[in-house]
């Protein structure tokens, strides 16, 4: 029997009402990743973005009290850990806070994802390319989407922009991609899978963020 794993929005109750250590543990694992590379968005190194990481969650499990009262808790996780960024920055340089497009493009992510029980070695690493080529407000959209699974509405939330807007850039980053991949979709001796392999993913992506 499949058991499945805590929604958010368990987790934070159980911390709120149980002071659940436990909870807190999964609520860690489960985000951790995520906010990191949203944090790598902002900051300058990987150290600097675990210290925004583990600032937020600390601050999370003293107000834990609060947390059921959140209406969007996956929004409200993603803009703690960008106000808090900001602020590192604003202390650090002492200079006024970053727009997002001069956020630096860097984002590492971990290899280890869906897509890639579905996409060749080649067609992944070209996907990461035509990726690291979308201009930065159109980057970070389509990484939010794809990599954490955020819905439009949650994006739009985080970066303050409206869900069109949003829906938009998503557009522009597949359009932009898919011109990039288009010898792709040209069946090669060897790789005639590859056409479908990646007219799937782009479909999955649109399907997922509505």
């Amino acid at each position: 029997m499949n058991i499945s794993a805590p929604t958010l929005e368990e987790l934070l109750h159980r911390m709120a009402t149980a002071d659940d250590r436990r909870a807190f543990e999964l609520f860690f694992t489960q985000y951790h990743n995520p906010l990191l590379r949203f944090a790598m968005r902002y900051v300058p190194g990987r150290e600097l973005a675990e210290e925004v990481v583990s600032d937020v969650f600390l601050k999370l499990w003293q107000k834990r009290t609060t947390l059921p009262a959140i209406q969007h808790p996956t929004s409200y996780l993603y803009v703690a850990v960008r106000n808090q960024a900001l602020n590192y920055l604003q202390k650090a340089e002492n200079q006024p806070t970053a727009e997002l497009e001069a956020v630096p493009a860097a984002w590492q992510v971990d290899d280890m994802t869906p897509e890639r029980a579905l996409l060749t070695e080649e067609l992944y690493q070209d996907i990461q390319r035509a990726v690291q080529k979308l201009p930065p407000q159109c980057q970070t959209i389509f990484r939010l989407i794809r990599e954490d699974g955020l819905k439009y509405r949650e994006v739009a939330e985080i970066l303050n922009l409206s869900p069109k807007t949003v829906e938009v850039q998503m557009g522009i980053a597949l359009k932009k991609i898919s011109t990039d991949l288009q010898h792709h979709f040209t069946q090669r001796p060897g790789q005639a899978g590859n056409a479908l392999r990646l007219a799937l993913w782009l479909a999955s992506l649109l399907a997922a963020a509505q």
